[in-house]
C-alpha cells in the first residue's frame, strides 16, 4: 500500500461525491500506510463512526470537537515515523476549521492510494 489521501469535509456523507462542494473541504493531505491510525482511534473511543470500508473510499463521520483540535495542532496526526511517509500535499483551511462548532458533524473521506 502506498498510503492514503485524507479529506475532511463539511458536508453530509450521503452527498459525497455526487454533490461535493469544494468550499466544504476543510482539510486534505496524503500520508503513508499508518496515516489512518488516528481515525481508527477515534472510532475505538466512540468519537467517530465508520460508514464504509474498502479504501475506495473509506467514509467516517466525527464531531468537529474531536477532529478540529487535531488539525489545528503543530503537526497533523499520522502514526508514521518514516519522513517520506509523513503528511504531505497538505491543505488546511484554518480559518474555516476555527469556526466549526464542536457539535458539527464532519465527514472524513479516506482514499487508498495503491
Amino acid at each position: 500500500m502506498a498510503g492514503w489521501s485524507i479529506t475532511i469535509i463539511r458536508q453530509a456523507p450521503e452527498d459525497y461525491p455526487l454533490k461535493l462542494d469544494r468550499d466544504a473541504v476543510l482539510a486534505s493531505w496524503k500520508v503513508g500506510a499508518m496515516g489512518t491510525n488516528w481515525i481508527e482511534a477515534l472510532v475505538e473511543r466512540g468519537e467517530a463512526r465508520c460508514l464504509q470500508m474498502g479504501g475506495y473510499p473509506n467514509l467516517y463521520t466525527a464531531l468537529a470537537g474531536s477532529v478540529v483540535p487535531l488539525l489545528l495542532g503543530d503537526e497533523l496526526p499520522s502514526g508514521e515515523d518514516v519522513p517520506m511517509r509523513r503528511p504531505h500535499e497538505i491543505t488546511i483551511r484554518r480559518d474555516m476549521l476555527a469556526h466549526c462548532p464542536p457539535d458539527e458533524m464532519l465527514t472524513i473521506v479516506v482514499w487508498d492510494q495503491s
